[in-house]
């Protein structure tokens, strides 16, 4: 929209007026106080005619119907234009209008308004037929003219593609909730918008800016950043909510003074996301030529900003919705429903490469007259703990879940069969270690079964069921005394006087 004054103005130059008309088309959404467009000329820089076209223009519209809105009366909308008096307006134009406006309605209203019939019904029979359009007429001359048409029809053009593009990227960054196809689709529509040879998209997390989504030149480098906020470009850009052009891509820390990473990006473009009241993200695009972003880059980027961080908070709160429904709360560790889609993925592996699996299904003893002494805060403490000791002992391949209470399973890829026992003599090790961190003492302890793929069962429900029973039987044989508990010292409390 804001290309019009110079689109009508280019269309007019073309007319030849004996008088400037198109200085005043051109200028007339100029502003006193040098804020308009789009040259921003300020006070007498604007021409008089101009200023006069703004005034009367804005009081026109105020005064007349449109389809959004009835027209307010000639004092209310003559007060609106008085309030923008000294900023938007010249207020000697704005005086004059406030003394004469009643005067020149009432003359606009008495005058005769006759409709003057076109001329639509006449027939021509001289005269050779028009031109086809593809060429040009035979004695013309292609000059300045042309030249001008050329330049205000492309920027039509222009201004057309982009609405359209802007329309179809916010048509796709709503249609997705997955945050890698979200991200993926921006990547590909803005490219056909901004020009840029790096894409990085930084997350923040924990004051930390770390890349969600990168493509293009320089994966490899911006993928491995983590950029403390207020550092480097993007962080300097997260923490004061201000956008960047052409800043340059070498101080973004993590790459800083270090020789074996460098970056062949010379210019950046980098703009804050702000969601609702969630951390600010950042949008940063990087490109190889030095100033190679416009403040028309900057216009768009900023234009779709609010949409584009709107995206990427749903697609995160999703992602963190899908994560939670399929994890732990407490420990951390994958739940119930994580385990048999797991366990089941990984039978199917075992079946066609025909490798062992063993599942470990575990269950502490002592747990309930823990909690029921020191309370569950100190019991949650002992979860949480065990779980961390679990994940420590188990290689990175093998997954260690918690089924609910304090029973946990352990699902072993590959284990043979002679290494079962040592596995699970070390899984009672560590909860007793656990144990003792919160108790001091011995008295919590595990209880741990076994099953194995394929001797005891091939499908997992047929394996958590005989790795619960000799869990079961585990617990029997190693029952402790019902009076053993952990020790703790308590500050003595004085007497209650009831």
């Amino acid at each position: 929209m804001k290309i019009h004054p110079v689109v009508g103005a280019e269309i007019l130059a073309r007319v030849r007026f004996p008088y400037p008309v198109t200085p005043i088309v051109r200028s007339h959404h100029e502003k006193w106080d040098g804020s308009g467009y789009p040259d921003g000329l300020k006070g007498e820089e604007i021409p008089i005619g101009a200023r006069i076209l703004a005034v009367v223009d804005c009081f026109d519209a105020l005064a007349s119907d449109r389809q959004y809105r009835r027209a307010l009366p000639l004092e209310e909308a003559m007060n609106h234009v008085q309030a923008d008096s000294g900023t938007a307006f010249d207020p000697k134009v704005v005086q004059m209008l406030a003394s004469r406006h009643v005067e020149l309605e009432q003359r606009a209203v008495t005058q005769p308004s006759g409709k003057a019939k076109l001329s639509t019904d006449l027939r021509v029979e001289r005269g050779q037929e028009p031109a086809a359009g593809f060429e040009n007429a035979a004695g013309s001359v292609v000059g300045a003219d042309t030249e001008q048409a050329d330049n205000f029809l492309t920027s039509i053009a222009a201004a057309r593609q982009e609405v359209q593009q802007l329309f179809e990227l916010a048509q796709d960054l709503g249609n997705s909730l997955s945050l890698h196809e979200t991200l993926s689709l921006l990547a590909i529509r803005l490219k056909k918008l901004v020009p840029y040879e790096s894409l990085a998209i930084y997350v923040q997390r924990n004051e930390v800016l770390k890349p969600e989504y990168v493509s293009g030149e320089n994966l490899r480098l911006f993928s491995s950043l983590e950029i403390p906020l207020g550092q480097g470009l993007s962080g300097w850009v997260a923490e004061n909510r201000k956008a960047i052009v052409n800043g340059n891509p070498a101080v973004e820390s993590g790459y800083l003074n270090d020789e074996t990473k460098f970056t062949t990006m010379r210019s950046a473009l980098a703009i804050p996301l702000e969601g609702l009241g969630g951390p600010v993200n950042v949008l940063t695009l990087y490109h190889s030529e030095r100033d190679a972003f416009t403040q028309d880059h900057l216009r768009i980027l900023l234009g779709i900003s609010a949409k584009v961080a709107l995206s990427i908070e749903n697609a995160l709160r999703y992602q963190q919705a899908e994560s939670s429904a399929a994890t732990d709360y407490l420990t951390g560790l994958p739940n119930a429903r994580s385990l048999f889609l797991h366990l089941d993925s990984e039978l199917s592996r075992c079946r066609r490469v025909g490798t062992p699996l063993v599942v470990l299904v575990c269950d502490m003893n002592g747990f309930k007259q823990l909690n029921d002494r020191v309370g569950h805060l100190e019991g949650n403490r002992v979860l949480r703990g065990l779980a961390s000791r679990l994940r420590e002992c188990c290689r990175e391949y093998d997954y260690v879940a918690r089924m609910g209470g304090d029973e946990f399973v352990l699902v072993l890829p590959g284990l043979q069969s002679e290494q079962v026992e040592p596995k699970m003599h070390l899984v009672r090790s560590v909860a007793a270690k656990a144990g003792q961190e919160v108790c001091g003492d011995d008295s919590l302890s595990l209880s741990v079964g076994h099953a194995c793929y394929p001797d005891d069962g091939e499908d997992a429900d047929k394996l958590l069921s005989e790795a619960d029973r000799r869990m079961y039987l585990a617990k029997h044989r190693e029952k402790k005394p019902a009076g053993a508990a952990c020790r703790f010292e308590f500050e003595p409390q004085p007497t209650s006087p009831w």
